[in-house]
């Protein structure tokens, strides 16, 4: 590390330090990319160089670098929230569902027309027809979940959809093809986990400091019935609902 990004992390920038840094060192790592022109500065009508500008700051590192900066144990749950509904508006996609009272944390569902987009920056090298796992008369419904530190969703299955979760942070869970809870997996953010219909999983915070962010696709398996959030049985539940 150069003595001058020690420098700039040692000024003290109240909460945004994080994002500051961050936002200082993708000009500087990216200025030589394009040319030496300044990414922040890229002109609308530099198609070329906006386009690649668009696909860096859609990488998963830059966008938890620049909406989720010191997400931590006494980070507010409204804020958490805050942060991730402003992540899906700069990206353009089209809530049409939240959620905020569960309790192990909150999710947004975006609308199912924003699938094809949503795999491209989130789950590169799938392609839309592997993600309907070959069944091309099913929808797709892109979703981000956030859980709360020390927090962890129901032990749980569905009748009518399979589940792609892309870490987008650290977190941990659990799966198995019967009711049987075998040992915790631990992943990293960027890891990929998919599930069958019918194949319980769980998802937890890493620790009871940390946020967990998930990206994830619904993937239904009912043409004519399509899940929803009711299409959930719960085989146990810290929140005994």
């Amino acid at each position: 590390m150069s003595n001058s990004v020690e420098k700039l992390e040692s000024i003290h920038l109240g909460k945004t330090t994080g994002l500051r840094v961050f936002v200082w060192r993708v000009r500087r790592a990216l200025r030589e990319l394009f040319g030496g022109k300044d990414v922040l500065n890229v002109e609308v009508s530099d198609a070329s160089a906006g386009k690649n500008v668009r696909r860096v700051y859609r990488s998963i590192d830059s966008l938890m670098g620049k909406f989720f900066p010191g997400l931590v144990r006494t980070t507010t749950k409204d804020v958490a929230m805050k942060r991730l509904k402003d992540m899906i508006d700069e990206l353009g996609y089209s809530i049409v569902d939240v959620d905020g009272t569960k309790p192990w944390g909150a999710f947004y569902r975006m609308h199912n027309d924003d699938a094809e987009r949503f795999i491209e920056e989130f789950f590169p090298g799938l392609s839309v027809k592997e993600a309907k796992l070959g069944n091309d008369g099913v929808e797709l419904s892109p979703k981000f979940l956030l859980v709360l530190p020390g927090q962890r969703l129901s032990w749980q299955y569905h009748h009518r959809r399979a589940e792609r979760w892309r870490f987008l942070s650290e977190g941990a869970y659990f799966h198995s093809s019967d009711d049987t809870q075998h040992e915790r997996t631990e992943v990293s953010a960027g890891s990929v986990v998919q599930f069958a219909r019918g194949e319980r999983h769980r998802l937890c915070a890493k620790d009871v400091d940390t946020y967990c962010v998930v990206a994830e696709i619904w993937q239904h398996t009912e043409p004519n019935e399509p899940s929803d959030e009711s299409d959930i049985v719960r085989v146990a539940d810290d929140y005994k609902r």
